[in-house]
């Protein structure tokens, strides 16, 4: 996954300095800084390690929930254009990423999560504890331009979404 070795750095540099910005009102705001790492390293549950997971900053490792767990696949695998084919294989192909996506949702008590492959970012939220989910529009890779949500800040906002303390979890 060379995509998200790229975008991983940049990501953790602009959740940081987002966060920094917004230190002196963190508290009201009611944000917990986060960053992003492979998924080792937020807390693990029954040994299930999700690929990627954004936790609280600083804390140590393996300790703090995944507040935003992600998986990994590559777009010959798992696309989110999959949903609507007839191909019976490849349609419960799909279903089982987002099946194991909330899976992890789960596991944390995550509102939110995503599918990131070689073409695209699908972002993922739980509606509810019996496993309701609600399926965002696919970000292309190629997306960009004025106006146009990017993989990049995709990830970022889901971060965001993510450090917000009154809204992260679905208990």
């Amino acid at each position: 996954m060379i995509r998200y070795t790229y975008v991983q750095s940049r990501l953790r540099r602009a959740l940081r300095s987002g966060f920094q910005h917004l230190a002196p009102q963190l508290a009201n705001l009611h944000l917990t800084p986060i960053t992003v790492d492979i998924g080792d390293a937020a807390q693990i549950i029954n040994n299930f390690r999700p690929d990627i997971a954004f936790f609280r900053a600083g804390s140590t490792l393996n300790s703090s929930p995944n507040r935003c767990p992600g998986d990994l696949k590559v777009s010959w695998k798992w696309g989110s254009d999959w949903a609507a084919v007839e191909s019976q294989i490849d349609r419960t192909e799909y279903l089982q990423v987002l099946s194991q996506v909330n899976f992890y949702m789960k596991q944390h008590n995550a509102r939110y999560g995503f599918a990131l492959t070689d073409t695209e970012l699908v972002p993922i939220k739980r509606l509810d504890a019996n496993g309701n989910l609600l399926v965002a529009r696919a970000i292309p890779w190629e997306a960009g331009g004025p106006g146009r949500l990017t993989v990049l800040l995709g990830l970022w906002y889901l971060g965001m979404l993510g450090a917000a303390d009154d809204d992260w979890q679905l208990l």
